[in-house]
C-alpha cells in the first residue's frame, strides 16, 4: 500500500468518527438504541378523565420487556418523586382547573435499554343537571321531580380551560353521550351539550354520561349521573272562599272541617305537564268508598253538612294520566265534622 493510499484512509476516518453514535457519560438517560416508549409501553389513569384537586393513579405496561426486574424512575414536573425496581405505579393530586401536570416515566430494563415517557394532565370537570317536564303547582318550591313516560333533558356544564388559561366555550367542544353504557350518535358531536328522552318502560333507573373534549383532543373530561325516576302523587287542599287555595297545609289525615261546608282541590304533582295542562287527567273522587263524581274532569269536590250532624266521612280521590298508563296516584283523609247532633247526614 502506497503513503498516498494510508493518507487516504486516515482522512476518511478523521471525517467519519464525529458522527458515529457514542453512549454519553454524564448519566443521560437517552442512549444509542433507546426504543421508541410510544410503541412499547401502554400508560392509563385512574380515573380516565381527572378532575380538579383529585388523587390519580398512573400505571405503566409492557409486553416486551420485564417491568418487575427494570429500575423506573417518575418524575412529577420536573422534580423525581419515585425510584425503585418494579415500581409500576405511581400517585399524585392534580391541581386546580387550569393546571398542568407533566408526569415523566424513566425507565432502564435489565438489558440496558433505556426508555421514557411523559404525560401531560390538564384537570377538567363536567357538571350534569336535568330538568323533567313534570308538572308542580304555583308557588312549588321543589324541583320537579322525573317519572315515568315524562320527557327528561340532560344538560352538561364543561369547566374546561385551554393551555393560555382561558375558559373553553361549551358550544365549542364535543360530546360524546350514552345512556345505560350504549352511545348516542345521533345527539352526540360539536356543541351538543344536552339532549332529551323518554323513559317509557319500568325498568332500572337510566344512567347518563358524556365525554367532553376539546376540538384538538388535548383536553378530556366526562361525567355521569343516574336518574332515579319518581312515582306521581297527589295532594288535596282546601279551596276557600275567603282565602283561596291554602296550598300551605295540604289535607292529610286526620282533617276537622270549620263550618258546615268545605270545597276540596286535588292536586297533581309530577304527572306530564301536557296532559295536565290539557285536562287529560281523570279524577275519581269517593267518600267512604263510594264514587260521587259522574264527570271526571272536575279537580274539586265540595262537601256539605247539611244539618248540623257529628260524625267523619273518609274522602279519597285517585288520579289517572289518560295518555300515560303508567301515571297514577291517590290519597285519601279523613274529614271530621262537628254538629250538635249525632247523626252522619253529609252531601257533597
Amino acid at each position: 500500500m502506497t503513503n498516498k493510499t494510508i493518507l487516504f484512509f486516515a482522512i476518511l476516518i478523521t471525517f467519519l468518527l464525529p458522527t458515529m453514535p457514542v453512549n454519553e457519560a454524564r448519566g443521560q438517560l437517552k442512549a444509542a438504541g433507546t426504543i421508541d416508549i410510544n410503541d412499547s409501553i401502554d400508560i392509563t389513569t385512574i380515573p380516565a378523565f381527572p378532575k380538579a384537586n383529585e388523587d390519580v393513579l398512573v400505571r405503566i405496561e409492557n409486553f416486551s420487556y420485564d417491568l418487575n426486574s427494570s429500575e423506573i424512575i417518575w418524575a412529577l414536573d420536573g422534580v423525581i418523586k419515585e425510584k425503585s425496581v418494579g415500581k409500576k405505579n405511581f400517585s399524585f393530586k392534580t391541581g386546580k382547573i387550569g393546571s398542568v401536570s407533566l408526569v415523566k416515566i424513566l425507565v432502564k430494563t435489565k438489558e440496558g435499554k433505556n426508555m421514557e415517557k411523559s404525560l401531560v394532565i390538564r384537570p377538567a370537570g363536567v357538571d350534569m343537571f336535568w330538568q323533567a317536564n313534570s308538572y308542580t303547582p304555583p308557588l312549588y318550591k321543589g324541583k320537579a321531580l322525573y317519572s315515568y313516560q315524562n320527557q327528561i333533558t340532560v344538560i352538561a356544564i364543561p369547566n374546561i380551560v385551554n393551555s393560555a388559561g382561558a375558559k373553553i366555550n361549551p358550544s365549542s367542544l364535543i360530546y360524546k353521550w350514552t345512556k345505560d353504557s350504549k352511545v348516542l350518535g345521533e345527539v352526540s358531536g360539536y356543541g351538543k351539550n344536552y339532549f332529551s328522552f323518554t323513559k317509557s318502560m319500568l325498568s332500572s333507573s337510566p344512567e347518563i354520561e358524556v365525554e367532553v373534549m376539546s376540538s384538538d383532543k388535548k383536553i378530556k373530561a366526562s361525567g355521569n349521573i343516574v336518574l332515579d325516576p319518581t312515582e306521581p302523587k297527589v295532594l288535596m287542599y282546601e279551596n276557600n272562599p275567603l282565602y283561596g287555595i291554602i296550598y300551605e297545609k295540604a289535607v292529610v289525615d286526620d282533617f276537622v272541617m270549620e263550618g258546615n261546608e268545605i270545597t276540596l282541590l286535588a292536586v297533581p304533582y309530577f304527572f306530564g305537564t301536557g296532559e295536565t295542562n290539557a285536562q287529560k287527567i281523570k279524577y275519581d273522587w269517593s267518600m267512604n268508598g263510594q264514587n260521587i263524581n259522574n264527570k271526571q274532569s272536575d279537580r274539586q269536590a265540595t262537601f256539605r253538612n247539611t244539618n248540623g250532624s257529628r260524625g267523619s266521612a273518609r274522602i279519597s280521590v285517585d288520579l289517572q294520566n289518560d295518555v300515560k298508563e303508567l301515571q297514577s296516584a291517590g290519597t285519601s283523609a279523613l274529614l271530621n265534622f262537628e254538629g250538635s247532633e249525632s247523626k252522619k247526614s253529609f252531601t257533597f
